[in-house]
C-alpha cells in the first residue's frame, strides 16, 4: 500500500471538519444547478415583439426568483464569519500539505470567496450573485474531484484487508512521517511488537500463540493496520490515547523524558495497566512499560506532526513547534550561558559595591 492511503484519509477528515463553509458553498451550487430554462418555452414564444417581451419578462422573473433564493443562502452567514471559516480552512490545508499555497488553484478560488460573498451580501445585485455562483461552482468542483480521488484510493487499497481471526481486533497507527527505507519500516514494527508482547505478558497471554499480525501497510507516510488479541489491543489503544498529550509535549521538547514518564504514571490508562499487572502478580511493571514504550515513541520524533490511533488523533503539531535534538540542546546551552552571565554579573556588582 502506498502513502496516498493515509494522505487521502487525512484530506477527507479536513473536508469533514470544515463542512460549515463547504456546506454553504454546496448550497449555492445546488441552487445554481436548479436554474431551469426549458428550450421549448423559448421556441413557443411567438415572433411578434409583444410576445417576445412577455416571454423575456417571464424568464427574467424566474431568474430573479432563483437569485433571491441564492441570496437568502448567502445571507445566512455574515461576511466576518465567512472570512473566519475560509481562513481556517486554508490554514489547515496548508499545514497538512504545503502544496496548498498561494499558487494553488483551489487556494486562489477560496481566497476570492469571502470578497465575492461580501459583495453579494451587501449589494444584493444580480451581477454580484452571478460572480459568487461561478466562484462557488469552481470551488465545489475542485473539492469534489479531490474527494472522489481520495475515496477511490481508500476503497481500492482497502480491498487488501483480511478478515480478523477469532478474538482479534484491529489497531491502526497512522502518521505523516516519511519512512522510505525497509530497515526503518521493520524497526518501527519491532518496537510496536515489543509493546504488544509486554502488554500480553501483563494480561497473562502468550504472545507467541496470539501474535501481532500485519493486515495492511502503507509506505511513504507511515500507516498500518495490525491485528491483535482483543484485550491487549484495547489496553494498548487506551494507553497510547491516554498519554497522547504527554507524547506531544515530549516530541516538541517541552518536557524531558523524566517528566514524560512521571506524567504518564498519573494517566488513568497507565494506572489501570499497572493495576492489572499487580493483580497478576507482576512486579516492576512500570519499568517494563517504559522499556517498550520509549523506543516506540522515539521512532516518531524526527519528522512526525500527526499520530493517529484507530482513526483518532492523539497528537497534531505544527512543524514550527518541532525542535530537533540539536535545537533543544542549543536552546538549553544558550539558557545556561545566560544564567552563567547573570551570576558573573551579580558577583562583579557585589565586588564593586564593597
Amino acid at each position: 500500500m502506498n502513502h496516498f492511503y493515509f494522505y487521502s484519509k487525512q484530506l477527507l477528515k479536513i473536508f469533514e471538519k470544515h463542512k460549515e463553509i463547504l456546506g454553504l458553498i454546496s448550497s449555492i451550487v445546488e441552487l445554481r444547478n436548479s436554474y431551469i430554462i426549458n428550450p421549448q418555452d423559448i421556441v413557443n414564444v411567438a415572433n411578434d415583439q409583444n410576445s417576445q417581451y412577455r416571454g423575456m419578462a417571464t424568464l427574467k422573473s424566474k431568474i430573479n426568483s432563483k437569485n433571491q433564493e441564492i441570496l437568502k443562502v448567502i445571507r445566512s452567514k455574515r461576511p466576518n464569519k465567512v472570512y473566519e471559516l475560509v481562513n481556517s480552512f486554508i490554514t489547515e490545508l496548508n499545514l497538512f500539505d504545503n502544496s496548498y499555497n498561494d499558487d494553488n488553484s483551489l487556494i486562489k478560488l477560496l481566497k476570492e470567496f469571502p470578497e465575492n460573498h461580501t459583495d453579494a451580501y451587501s449589494e444584493k445585485q444580480a451581477q454580484q450573485i452571478f460572480e459568487i455562483i461561478e466562484n462557488s461552482s469552481s470551488i465545489h468542483l475542485a473539492i469534489q474531484n479531490a474527494k472522489e480521488k481520495a475515496e477511490y484510493i481508500i476503497a481500492e487499497l482497502s480491498k487488501s484487508k483480511k478478515d480478523s481471526p477469532t478474538d482479534y481486533i484491529p489497531l491502526t497507527i497512522g502518521t505523516d512521517q516519511d519512512v522510505p527505507l525497509i530497515e526503518d519500516f521493520i524497526l518501527i514494527f519491532e518496537k510496536i511488537q515489543g509493546l504488544y508482547n509486554f502488554i500480553c505478558y501483563l494480561h497473562k497471554i502468550d504472545s507467541e500463540s496470539k501474535p501481532l499480525l500485519i493486515n495492511q501497510v502503507s509506505t511513504g507516510s507511515w500507516y498500518s493496520e495490525l491485528l491483535g488479541i482483543k484485550q491487549v489491543i484495547i489496553s494498548t489503544e487506551n494507553l497510547l490515547k491516554g498519554i497522547g498529550g504527554f507524547i506531544r509535549d515530549y516530541i516538541t521538547g517541552k518536557i524531558s523524558r523524566e517528566k514524560f514518564e512521571n506524567n504518564c504514571k498519573k494517566a488513568e490508562a497507565f494506572i489501570n495497566l499497572i493495576a492489572l499487572a499487580n493483580e497478576n502478580g507482576i512486579k516492576n511493571a512500570e519499568l517494563g512499560v517504559f522499556k517498550e514504550l520509549n523506543p516506540f515513541i522515539e521512532n516518531f520524533k524526527s519528522d512526525t506532526t500527526i499520530i493517529e490511533i484507530n482513526e483518532e488523533e492523539i497528537l497534531k503539531i505544527k512543524k514550527t513547534e518541532k525542535l530537533t535534538l540539536a535545537e533543544r540542546q542549543s536552546k538549553r546551552e544558550k539558557l545556561l550561558e545566560s544564567i552563567q552571565l547573570s551570576i558573573e554579573e551579580g558577583k562583579k556588582n557585589r565586588v564593586e559595591n564593597k
